[in-house]
């Protein structure tokens, strides 16, 4: 008698009883049987026995690849029957078929990961490779483990290739905006654009769709204290002045402090060259004073211009909050500076006072002329 089990591994009465006929030869092995009147075999030993006479044997380090199917979960035995939860025990790993014997499959071969339950496995022919066989023992292993790496390291290239297919798309893409963008935009000119982020430098500011610009923290305003938190945040439009476009280096250089009245060159609009005017000294630099001359101007006094005499040091003669009333003798608007002269306001002042010293003198001496004249004609 050839019990289901012992005729096949995946043994299904219903299939088995369809396709096995009476009269059909078949080579079994005997077993032991608990039976008296039947003589117990099992084809499943035959073919396991047959089976193992056609294994090719594997070379020290060689692997093989093979297709398995899952028989069943294979848990450790507990030996300790006094032990808690005995119904729970691990899972060592699976029983497949291979090469028509039975092999085993390690739990830590079957996945990459940790698997709590392996049941869905049951039943599903998986590919693997063999890894070890040992004839004597009957003893086949096959793991999963290379495959499932390799298969994941072609997963992760195949990843990073489309990654970079799709970053060197993007920058096609965005290139073709930039020189598109290049276009519609011209050193010079003034153009409201879109604040996309606001740095500690500065405020980057899309000028037009597709390229950004940088108004950097000198370029924010007149005012030097101001930073880019407190002109704009992401998303404010602002106009902007196109200062300088670099294409081979990718950059646009903008300002906001262009677009504005600079304040200085208001409060100097009344200033003229040769005028001259009140201020106070306010501080020293090692070649000269600078003078306050109102809230938003100073200009500075030259030590060669301080005195007629050579001048070491602006305060060996001047004082803080002195105040002087020094000639302007030269305004560059471009660069926001005055420079002043005492020396020449002094000699303008005697120059003055001399011109109208000589022009009194020659008035006196005309009538003086004149009476003389007359005098004469009396005399006469």
């Amino acid at each position: 008698m050839i019990a289901w089990k012992d005729w096949a591994v995946d043994a299904d009465y219903e299939d088995l009883m369809d396709t096995v006929k009476e009269g059909d030869e078949v080579e079994a092995v005997v077993i032991p049987s608990s039976s008296e009147d039947f003589v117990g075999l099992s084809k499943i030993r035959a073919e396991k026995e047959a089976a193992w006479k056609n294994i090719a044997p594997l070379a020290e380090g060689e692997k093989r690849p093979a297709k398995v199917k899952v028989l069943r979960v294979i848990k450790k035995r507990n030996r300790d029957r006094d032990a808690e939860n005995t119904n729970v025990r691990p899972v060592v790993g699976l029983a497949v078929a291979v090469e028509g014997v039975e092999g085993f499959m390690p739990a830590s071969h079957v996945e990459l990961r940790h698997i709590d339950d392996f049941t869905p496995y049951v039943g599903q022919e998986l590919d693997a490779e063999i890894i070890e066989i040992d004839p004597e023992k009957k003893r086949i292993v096959v793991s999963r483990r290379d495959l499932l790496k390799a298969e994941k390291a072609k997963k992760h290239e195949e990843w990073l290739a489309n990654r970079e297919a799709a970053r060197e798309a993007a920058r096609a893409a965005r290139a073709a905006k930039e020189e598109a963008a290049y276009e519609k935009i011209a050193e010079g000119e003034t153009y409201e654009g879109k604040v996309v982020k606001a740095a500690e430098f500065g405020l980057f500011v899309e000028v037009v769709d597709g390229l950004v610009g940088l108004v950097h923290n000198s370029e924010l305003s007149y005012d030097r204290g101001v930073k880019a938190a407190d002109v704009a945040k992401e998303g404010d439009l602002v106009n902007v002045f196109v200062k300088k476009i670099d294409k081979e280096n990718h950059r646009v250089s903008l300002s906001i402090k262009a677009t504005m009245e600079d304040p200085w060159v208001a409060a100097a609009a009344a200033f003229k060259e040769g005028q001259t005017v009140e201020g106070t000294i306010d501080r020293f630099l090692p070649f000269g004073a600078l003078v306050r001359l109102n809230d938003k101007v100073e200009g500075m006094i030259h030590v060669s211009e301080i005195a007629d005499e050579r001048v070491e040091k602006p305060e060996d003669v001047l004082k803080i909050g002195q105040v002087v009333t020094p000639m302007i003798i030269k305004i560059d608007r471009s660069h926001r500076k005055i420079g002043l002269s005492l020396t020449r306001a002094k000699k303008n002042a005697e120059k003055a006072q001399m011109d109208a010293y000589m022009s009194h003198n020659s008035e006196e001496a005309f009538t003086n002329n004149a009476m003389a004249e007359q005098l004469e004609g009396l005399k006469g």
